[in-house]
């Protein structure tokens, strides 16, 4: 079987033994390169034989499904209330820890399937992983469609953040370096940040955004960090006190009211299936993977969500 993975900065495409063992074997229909990848190669790291946790494909009886990438004991008291994205017992991420999806199948446990909508096109599916990044944090600080949501940074989960704001039925505006994802923003139905906003979202992480964050918060609303701040959460304390600005620092994905994020992002899709024309920019067969995470990194070439098609 070919698969995707990388090691000391270089990405590779190899042959690995067919997955075995328990659970639901998935034929593979679409894998994204998610910016968490492009960090662990530029750092050297280490994937698994198989990289890729933005998955969808098809079961054996021919059920279209989106992949929830993770495990939990499903017994700890952060599994049992629907935080087992939170797990610190038995936690395993694929792509991460275990085997993820950058290849032409996948063994996993049967509750990571989240059966699909016909209506959602499975070269596109592998979205739903990031959508549901992004509605994680819109849920768990109570987004309701009177908020008024600016999104800072126009990747990936800045643009599922936009997607995820409409689903929601609010205002939502967009600031973006790139004239694509500008662009990208406008297909989806964001406007141009100008003013102060209920919710922002800074999908990036810096101490520039996270700067701009404060300064477009309203006095007593969130900033919801979906983006990694990789030096530190650098914000201006005055600014932050004065007007009660709350923070949530929002990861991954869980349940709410015994419904998963995935869920929900997966209806979301279903509703909006434009969301593929707007955030996947290139297409790859996982023999061209090297290429595929190079133009990943190169924003020049105006990628946003670059995707492998294992049938490719």
């Amino acid at each position: 079987m070919r698969a995707v993975s990388y090691s000391e900065g270089k990405v590779f495409t190899t042959n690995v033994e067919q997955p075995e063992g328990e659970g639901v074997l998935v034929n593979i229909s679409s894998a994204g390169i998610c910016g968490s990848d492009l960090h662990l190669l530029n750092a050297g790291a280490h994937s698994p034989h198989v990289a890729g946790h933005e998955i969808a494909g098809i079961t054996p009886n021919g059920t279209p499904v989106a992949i929830e990438p993770i495990i939990s004991c499903q017994l700890c008291d952060n599994c049992k209330s629907g935080d087992y994205h939170l797990c610190k017992e038995d936690f395993q991420g694929m792509g991460m820890s275990i085997n993820g999806g950058m290849a032409e199948q996948i063994m996993v446990p049967e509750n990571c399937l989240i059966p699909l909508d016909k209506k959602i096109l499975l070269k596109d599916a592998c979205l739903i992983e990031p959508l549901a990044v992004a509605l994680h944090g819109f849920i768990r600080t109570k987004t309701q469609a009177t908020h008024k949501v600016a999104v800072i940074g126009g990747g990936t989960i800045g643009l599922a953040a936009v997607a995820a704001a409409k689903f929601i039925g609010c205002q939502v505006d967009l600031h973006a370096r790139y004239d694509h994802q500008k662009e990208a923003g406008d297909k989806l139905g964001a406007g141009l940040v100008d003013g102060l906003y209920d919710r922002v979202i800074d999908c990036v992480g810096t101490k520039e955004t996270l700067g701009l964050s404060a300064r477009t918060a309203k006095p007593g609303s969130w900033i919801v960090l979906l983006g990694i701040p990789m030096e530190g959460i650098l914000l201006p304390g005055m600014k932050i006190i004065m007007n009660e600005i709350k923070l949530f620092p929002s990861i991954m994905y869980g349940a709410s009211s015994g419904v998963k994020d995935f869920e929900q992002a997966a209806k979301l899709l279903a509703l909006n299936p434009e969301i593929g024309d707007a955030m996947i920019t290139h297409r790859f067969s996982l023999e061209d993977a090297e290429e595929a995470f190079r133009v990943a990194q190169d924003k020049s070439l105006k990628s946003i969500k670059v995707v492998f098609d294992p049938e490719a």
